[in-house]
């Protein structure tokens, strides 16, 4: 018999959203959390103290924001999953983290003491801080975790790969549990200069308002979002909440320079039709860029491929979290299976062709779509 991958928690850790059901409501309200971050660049940023407490005190200070954002939305995730890892096999549960930046807010002060004082002055947990897959090891060490684990650094589909891949694993039977997701931590001088001097000459400040008729900006924003991914049959024996099925994936390129997304549609066309198959999406969770021709290109994919779905751009009230921005789509994508409602698009004056009304009933399909830096275009499907 064949395995499915399923969904059977959410949690998260967002700029103004500590929980799902946080994140549910501000949807439906569009209410925004994006205001000015630096003098060329707008995005949303997650205040600390929403988290504070959530670790234990010395383990906190042994890690950068982005670790620790990790870690707390997956405390949340196993609670709403109702799971106890120490009722699982821990050699076939495993860890699955999509991350852009790594963690730069600690390397900044270190090597801001190095420069100012000595190499004593610099943290030893330095060298264990600041790497991407740090959240990764983290999570495994606390927990005990002992399977196939891995860390995907793919710039905004990061954590589309880190999901699907989890789902492999389980499909596959190598894992009955994955915790899979992706973080980020953007508020620092470090990403807010390489942000800014990727933006075009072209860009607008004030204009993120993805697939708006006139508009060409962009946003940043930061946080974790982790899911818990299990074999159905398990899931199901332990009488688990199934919000989704993870279905299928798939990723094409189209290059262009390493520090730009691409504007040919092509590759989004193959994602999305390889993603789907013989399915009919009723929702695509837009990558939703922000840059003019970037938002054309994908504006031309979903009519090729899937012109009957209604497009959402839940990103336009918070920004683009990166390595974190695939699982919130994807977490979005369970709350509207889940209540069978679509929230609204967050698109305004929408360029041709779109469709963004919220009136899509039956919702069983939901394909979401994600750019990375380079060429990079990613479809995943979830399912009902």
């Amino acid at each position: 018999m064949s395995r499915q991958a399923v969904i059977t928690g959410i949690g998260l850790t967002l700029p103004g959203n500590q929980t799902a059901d946080a994140l549910w409501e501000n949807q439906l309200n569009g209410n925004s959390q994006i205001k000015s971050v630096s003098d060329r660049l707008t995005g949303s940023r997650l205040n600390e103290a929403d988290i504070a407490g959530e670790l234990p005190g010395r383990l906190a200070k042994k890690l950068d924001v982005f670790t620790r954002f990790a870690m707390v939305a997956t405390k949340r995730a196993l609670a709403d999953a109702q799971l106890d890892l120490n009722d699982t096999d821990k050699e076939r549960t495993g860890v699955f983290v999509g991350n852009g930046f790594g963690g730069w807010q600690f390397t900044e002060t270190e090597l801001r003491n190095l420069h100012c004082d000595s190499p004593r002055a610099v943290s030893p947990f330095q060298a264990t801080a600041w790497f991407p897959a740090a959240p990764q090891g983290q999570i495994s060490i606390y927990y005990g975790i002992k399977g196939f684990s891995k860390t995907y650094m793919a710039d905004r589909i990061s954590s589309l790969l880190s999901i699907s891949s989890a789902a492999q694993q389980i499909e596959q039977n190598k894992l009955d549990v994955a915790i899979a997701g992706g973080c980020e931590a953007t508020a620092c001088d470090f990403v807010t200069t390489v942000l800014e001097a990727a933006l075009p000459d072209s860009y607008s400040r004030t204009d993120y308002q993805p697939f708006s008729k006139g508009k060409n900006g962009f946003a940043s924003s930061e946080g974790a979002v982790f899911l818990i991914l299990e074999d159905k049959e398990k899931a199901e024996a332990r009488g688990a909440k199934i919000y989704a099925q993870v279905s299928d994936f798939v990723q094409r390129n189209a290059p262009c320079p390493s520090d730009q997304y691409t504007t040919d549609a092509s590759a989004l066309m193959q994602s999305m039709s390889g993603a789907l198959g013989e399915r009919h999406a009723d929702v695509v969770l837009a990558d939703a860029c922000g840059l003019n021709s970037v938002d054309n290109a994908e504006a031309q994919a979903i009519r090729e491929v899937t012109p009957n779905a209604e497009v959402l751009a839940p990103k336009a009230t918070l920004g683009h979290s990166f390595g974190a921005e695939g699982a919130l789509d994807v977490a979005l994508a369970c709350l509207m299976l889940q209540k069978q409602t679509t929230l609204p698009s967050q698109i305004h004056n929408p360029i041709d062709s779109l469709t963004t009304s919220n009136s899509a009933k039956n919702i069983s399909t939901v394909l979401i779509n994600g750019l990375g830096a380079g060429g990079a275009a990613a479809s995943l499907v979830i399912e009902k």
